[in-house]
């Protein structure tokens, strides 16, 4: 035990030191985007000199079967602070059902505008898009993937429940809300276990009253480990979570948690050993220690050990601890920086940020929202949480011209076209708006479609001639793999989101009345929706993983 624990902090976080952790938090993300992706950024080259100005630069984006390349400008974020932001948002609007609309409203809308989303978080979002936790798919190898995601995309989100819940005196209810927030999209104790170390840091440095002692932050959680490592209890929002845990890996769930745990406070004593050899410490050195290159740079432990080690031996000169995580050739930048940086805001308030950190994108409404997550629970509001049906992006925002539309609900956004981004691929089209929302956040929406071989002059990859799929039965069975595959194509033509019976005719090779039957068990099985009658038209409402 350590003297600190004799200290009383003050019961609320300041204003200050939310707003400068929010910032902080974005600008670390927005400094470490480019530098994950070091091919793409705007020099080319094994070193970068840090810096702390944003600079426009260059992404490849759409994955392995739409790539495009996309324009990003000086200071805008990524999927780290989106998230981040969709979490205080569930909290400061919908009080007791914080959990709900974050599952329900928040990351199925997070779907049309994530930028460089991970693969756990972005399955997770799909499922319950469709109405289902990730754990009750009824795919066995989706389930087995959602609880072997340790990554830290829930470490990199809870940042709001701690200032949230500053104002209470024992960590165990952030602890409990911190597992239940990650539990929407992560299953391996290595993710929850991680976030519930961050977020236990940010609460304490978010809580302390007088300067930070050399080591105290690492002392204080190394001592803390009862607090921040308590075995997640069933739950009446996720009640079914741990069984389907327990019936989903080989060895009780309880004793993989035990094994995080203890790999975790290894982490921090690496940390506190790095943090110890003053300076004669080598950030690089230390981090590859605590795993943050290679297959292992975006564990949840190793990712929040690693900003934990940042924030004790920067603490002084916080900028440099930023710019040490943003610039590390190798590491996860984007999401250490940003971590990172929501640590150092708790800890320093704004006063220290570089004046292009304060424009970062939506700086005024990162502000914003800092100031309402640090009012906490007895201010938040109980909006009614309005589930976002499963759906493509809205039919509005595909007309031409700049406009009004509707994301949920209770959210509308002006969008603006933008101009296309350039598709690597010759069989794609790619369109892009920006979307500046009623409450102040800017979101890129992009849609990718292929192209039919009208439109490029021959056949297309990707998109099945009858000779490929061979669809001729006139009685389609929906276990049929031939049915299946079917259904796995449908997605490949769809021009916009939507599709004519008669583009489905011409693509497969069907005379009317098959298409019609195909169709018709497809709408059955909620493959795709009709949405006109005349001409027929419909939307596909399952996109298949294959794809």
């Amino acid at each position: 035990m350590t003297d600190s624990d004799n200290r009383l902090p003050v019961p609320v976080v300041s204003v200050a030191k939310a707003e400068g952790a929010f910032l902080a938090f974005a600008a670390g993300d927005a400094l470490g985007w480019p530098q994950e992706l070091r091919q793409y950024a705007p020099i080319r080259s094994n070193e970068i000199a840090a810096h702390v100005e944003f600079r426009r630069w260059l992404r490849r984006s759409g994955g392995r079967f739409h790539p495009y390349e996309e324009i990003i400008h000086p200071g805008e974020y990524s999927d780290d602070t989106q998230l981040m932001l969709a979490v205080a948002r569930s909290r400061t609007n919908h009080g007791t059902e914080w959990w709900r609309a974050l599952t329900r409203m928040e990351l199925p809308l997070w779907m049309w505008y994530e930028r460089g989303g991970g693969a756990a978080t972005k399955r997770s979002a799909a499922a319950w898009a469709r109405g289902y936790p990730p754990w009750k798919s009824s795919r066995k190898y989706d389930v087995a993937k959602y609880f072997a995601a340790g990554g830290n995309g829930v470490a990199m989100r809870v940042l709001p429940h701690a200032l949230f819940l500053a104002s209470e005196e024992a960590p165990s209810t952030l602890v409990h809300d911190v597992i239940l927030d990650g539990s929407a999209t992560h299953g391996h104790p290595r993710a929850l276990v991680g976030a519930s170390v961050y977020a236990y840091a940010a609460w304490w440095l978010a809580r302390l009253d007088s300067t930070l002692r050399f080591g105290e932050l690492l002392d204080t959680l190394i001592d803390g480990t009862s607090e921040w490592s308590q075995f997640p209890k069933p739950d009446r929002q996720s009640v079914a979570w741990p069984e389907a845990a327990n019936s989903a890996t080989d060895i009780p769930y309880e004793v993989i948690w035990d094994r995080t745990v203890h790999e975790m406070s290894r982490l921090l004593e690496a940390a506190r050993k790095g943090v110890q050899a003053g300076a004669l410490a080598d950030d690089h050195v230390v981090l590859s220690d605590l795993g943050c290159f290679g297959k292992t740079k975006g564990a949840g432990t190793s990712s929040v050990a690693a900003a934990v080690y940042l924030v004790s031996r920067h603490a002084a000169q916080p900028v440099q601890g930023i710019l040490s995580a943003a610039f590390e050739k190798g590491a996860d930048t984007d999401t250490l920086a940003a971590m990172a940086g929501g640590l150092m805001g708790c800890l320093a308030g704004v006063e220290w940020l570089p004046r292009p950190w304060l424009q970062v994108q939506d700086a005024a409404y990162l502000r914003d929202l800092a100031t309402r997550v640090t009012a906490g629970p007895k201010e938040a509001c109980q909006r009614p949480v309005v589930p976002l049906p499963p759906q493509p992006i809205p039919a509005e925002l595909l007309e031409s011209g700049d406009r009004e539309v509707t994301l949920s609900g209770m959210l509308r956004a002006r969008a603006t076209v933008l101009p296309d981004p350039k598709p690597i691929a010759k069989s794609i089209a790619v369109r892009s708006w920006r979307l500046q929302t009623s409450v102040g956040q800017t979101m890129y929406v992009t849609s990718v479609r292929r192209l039919s071989r009208g439109d490029i002059g021959g056949s297309v990859p990707g998109i099945p001639t009858r000779k490929e799929v061979k669809v001729t039965s006139d009685h389609p069975d929906s276990a049929s793999l031939l049915y299946k595959d079917f259904c796995r194509h449908l997605t490949a033509i769809a021009n916009g989101g939507q599709l004519r019976r008669r583009d489905v005719e011409v693509s497969f090779g069907l005379v009317p009345s098959q298409a019609r039957k195909w169709l018709q068990r497809a709408e059955k099985d909620g493959k795709i929706r009709w949405i006109a009658r005349n001409p027929e038209t419909f939307i596909v409402s399952e996109v298949s993983s294959d794809l």
